[in-house]
């Protein structure tokens, strides 16, 4: 499976409903959004540690805005995500909390806000964070799908991930240093894998799934699309 890093971000701004729908377009089975929390608790689509639209006069965390400002801002809401996926329901959503946003809002309000928002059809969306307690919570409110991003391959032994035992891991290519990915009751997903010779290594190497920002060429790629069962 070929999953689009925050949507088509080559045509479109990352992480917004333009670039998912693009991305749709290109015929993607899955994209990662990663999601943040305003002032009132509320998750915005909005991929980085803080806001930076320096063009609008703002430059703020985004945890410290109310709605009413983000609203102004060429931003889409989770809400407005989850509307639109529930037009596109074969899409499989990635939905990332980075530690920041953990940090700021607690790993359980995190949660529970997300599940409060899809409205009970968690089928279609994966929580992803690189935190073994909030992907344990994660199950424990319903999620059937977790997804861990990890430091290393050798952590992926641990007794913790293997007790957990995630539906995914994702890693960053750069931090593989074993020729095979040792296999598991997951599914690897590398990333950012923005090539079309690289995502055929990795998919010989054990990635079931590659991350990508450049979808629209790895979609033209007849031999990186096919292995990844497009």
């Amino acid at each position: 499976m070929l999953i689009a890093h925050l949507g088509d971000k080559i045509h479109h701004p990352e992480n917004t409903l333009a670039a998912f729908e693009a991305a749709h377009g290109l015929g993607a089975c899955a994209i990662t959004t990663e999601v943040q929390f305003s002032k009132e608790g509320t998750p915005w689509c909005c991929a980085g540690e803080g806001m930076d639209f320096a063009q609008l006069g703002v430059s703020t965390p985004l945890h410290l805005l109310k709605d009413r400002d983000l609203k102004a801002l060429p931003l889409s809401s989770f809400q407005q995500l989850v509307d639109w996926a529930g037009r596109h329901r074969h899409l499989e959503w990635f939905v990332e909390l980075n530690p920041e946003t953990l940090s700021h809002i607690g790993a359980e309000a995190a949660i529970r806000r997300l599940r409060d928002e899809i409205s009970g059809c968690t089928d279609a969306f994966v929580v992803l964070t690189s935190d073994l307690r909030s992907l344990r919570l994660a199950r424990n409110l319903g999620f059937d799908l977790v997804a861990l991003r990890m430091p290393s391959v050798a952590s992926c032994l641990s007794a913790e991930v293997v007790t957990l035992a995630p539906d995914f891991l994702f890693i960053d290519h750069a931090s593989v240093d074993c020729q095979e990915l040792p296999p598991g009751p997951w599914q690897w997903v590398v990333h950012e894998i923005n090539t079309a010779q690289g995502a055929v290594q990795w998919h010989h190497r054990g990635a079931h799934h590659i991350l990508t920002g450049n979808l629209p060429l790895l979609m033209r790629c007849r031999e990186a699309s096919n292995v990844y069962g497009i």
